[in-house]
């Protein structure tokens, strides 16, 4: 379906697009100059905001450097940010999950363009990176810390937001072509642009792999799993006036996946997966007050649909396996903006997920069948959020009240400063809390479920401090944060799902960055987290949470030449941590040893328009799990072009 559409729109869109010449200058993502950082970033105050001013550790990557570096998912492009660690179940399309400074996958809030993606019919409300790529993708943010004062629940680690690309400017359209190792392809199509008031921006990407074995491949498992993702998305905005601006954007992802078991005898040709995620946004935008008082009203959607199918085959003659997972969001906002003694932020907010999920499976222990009946829930929040500028010293103090509809109220908030010492020096503080909802599982699972759980909570603070030296070319930031988490949800068998668990974070992050001559740019990164699980009556308690690692630290040169070419080299490098091993019974901890790994990247303008491009993974072919029982793919080749008219 994906590649039918991606035909379709080259014909009616790209062809008049080219036909029609040069219709003004454009600066392509990939020529543009190495920078220390974006300056401005939205998400810590869903407002812009210059960096300099923001007080929350927050990390922006901008179009230009997934360009640059070739980085084709978000999975790819969070790896290297500080205070975040990824794992994947496999390969391509294998599960994937963000800890953001140790915090669990489901206490990071994921957003597209303001759309909350979660998926509520998740067992844990966490969501899946495995498929999120980047061919539309003008800017991602990553904001670490507890959020809840601004974002409510789920915000408890941080918020990973993606920004699609906005429509401006003349008409233009991209074309990228690229192929590789493991019989993978990627084809994305972008047209953007705009026409009077209207602007308009359109992408279409499908990428597809005969991937690698997900069950490890040294115990003779030789069957690839493979994956597909299709992704179309959509965006229109009209400035109806200098005041007023109204859009609407869509998103819909299509993904197969094969599935291995991840174990010794994992591969299984039948194991399959399907999901499909549409998302929608509805908004106007409103200035009032000689532009001091800015406004938005917004309505949205997030629809997830999940399905896992298991046949019978040679090696699995008894297995047999459905299951079905079906989530949706839906929402309304209301936010303000005034320039009033400093800053205001204040917005109402209302929120319903609903989910359902049904498993069903044979095997030689006999029949088994759950289903969790349609169930919902609604939460409304209120926030205001105030920050005030005395000379040199920037404030920000937020609170938010939730009330949902199952467990009642919640009640956060968010202190900020940061402190400028002349035009080098910035230091920074933020303590805020955090909550998370009970998900529908959770509450209405028919055997395990508990009505009368409560919310998970959390409170953090950090502070760090960064410095420009060597006239600016010098960047050097190191942050320190702790949190601790309390009436976590834990599973207790035969009771169900309890408050029981807490868990506790701390750590530091580092990084350096270093413009020693036009074009080229040295950054390097390090991450220390240090976690304890304070479950009671664990088995665990006291030791550190599972797929942690302690160390992790990367290191780059980047060598840039506008409208010309560049070229990469990255190390990422992961300390060891600790895994369960649930093949076996009980379930045994295990240790998964350390690994770096070495990237290479480089690009060269064939013309002003055409661009050819080439990149290697894993170039020392390191042997390494994220997941124990889990392979990762070995060393890998790709290339392509890129075409802009």
């Amino acid at each position: 379906m994906i590649r039918t559409a991606l035909a379709g729109i080259v014909v009616v869109l790209v062809l008049p697009v080219a036909a029609r010449g040069q219709e003004g200058t454009r600066v392509e993502a990939d020529s543009v100059p190495l920078v220390h950082a974006p300056p401005i970033v939205v998400t810590a105050h869903r407002a812009a905001r210059p960096a300099s001013r923001v007080a929350s550790s927050v990390t922006a990557i901008p179009q230009a450097e997934l360009e640059r570096r070739q980085l084709r998912t978000v999975l790819e492009a969070l790896r290297d940010v500080p205070g975040v660690t990824l794992v994947q179940s496999g390969g391509p399309g294998g599960i994937a999950s963000a800890f953001l400074r140790g915090a669990a996958p489901e206490h990071a809030l994921v957003l597209v363009d303001g759309v909350e993606v979660n998926d509520p019919s998740s067992p844990s409300n966490a969501y899946d990176l495995a498929h999120l790529l980047t061919a539309d993708v003008e800017r991602i943010e990553v904001l670490r810390g507890p959020q809840a004062a601004l974002y409510g629940s789920s915000a408890m680690g941080g918020v990973i937001q993606v920004f699609t690309r906005a429509p401006s400017g003349p008409a233009r359209a991209s074309v990228t072509v690229e192929g590789g190792s493991f019989g993978t392809s990627h084809v994305a199509l972008g047209v953007s642009g705009s026409r009077g008031r209207l602007g308009y921006a359109f992408t279409a990407a499908d990428r597809r792999t005969d991937g690698i074995s997900a069950a490890p491949a040294e115990l003779g498992n030789r069957e690839r799993d493979a994956h597909r993702a299709g992704e179309l998305t959509a965006r229109l905005e009209w400035r109806a006036s200098d005041a007023l601006e109204i859009g609407v954007s869509a998103r819909g992802v299509d993904a197969e996946n094969d599935i291995d078991r991840g174990t010794p005898t994992g591969d299984d040709p039948d194991f399959l997966s399907d999901a499909t995620e549409v998302t929608g946004r509805a908004w106007a935008r409103i200035a009032s007050a000689g532009g001091r008082w800015r406004q938005t009203v917004a309505i949205s959607a997030a629809r997830h649909d999940r399905a896992i199918r298991d046949d019978p085959d040679p090696a699995h003659p008894l297995d047999r396996s459905r299951a079905t997972f079906d989530g949706e969001r839906r929402g309304a906002q209301w936010l303000h903006e005034i320039d009033l003694a400093g800053g205001l932020m204040a917005g109402v907010e209302i929120e319903e997920e609903t989910g359902a999920s049904a498993f069903s499976s044979e095997s030689e222990f006999g029949p088994f069948d759950v289903e969790v009946d349609e169930k919902s829930a609604t939460t409304a929040g209120a926030f205001l959020q105030h920050e005030s500028v005395w000379g040199p010293l920037a404030l920000s103090l937020g609170g938010r009240i939730d009330h949902h509809s199952r467990f009642g109220g919640e009640a956060t908030f968010r202190a900020a400063q940061i402190l400028a010492l002349g035009d080098r020096t910035r230091i920074r503080a933020t303590l805020g809390t955090g909550f998370k909802a009970p998900t529908l599982n959770q509450l209405f699972d028919p055997q395990f479920g508990n009505a009368d759980l409560a919310a998970e909570t959390s409170l953090g603070w950090d502070a760090g401090a960064e410095r420009d030296l060597a006239d600016g070319r010098l960047r050097l930031g190191a942050t320190v944060f702790a949190t601790r988490f309390e009436d976590l949800v834990g599973f207790e068998f035969p009771a169900g799902y309890r408050n029981v668990s807490a868990a506790r974070t701390r750590g530091m992050e580092a990084f350096a960055s270093l413009l020693p001559r036009a074009g080229v740019r040295v950054r390097a990164g390090y991450h220390l987290t240090d976690t304890e699980d304070r479950g009671s009556g664990s088995d665990d308690a006291g030791r550190p949470l599972l797929r942690r690692p302690r160390h992790q630290g990367s290191l780059a040169l980047e060598v840039a030449s506008p409208g010309r070419g560049d070229a990469a080299v990255e190390l990422r490098i992961v300390g060891e941590r600790d895994d369960k091993d649930f093949a076996a019974f009980p379930a045994r901890r295990v240790t998964l040893h350390g690994y770096a790994l070495v990237r290479l990247a480089a690009s060269y303008a064939l013309s002003g328009s055409l661009r050819a491009f080439a990149r290697i993974e894993n170039a020392f072919d390191a042997d390494y799990e994220e997941v124990f029982g889990y392979g990762v793919p070995g060393r890998a080749a790709y290339a392509g072009i890129r075409a802009t008219f």
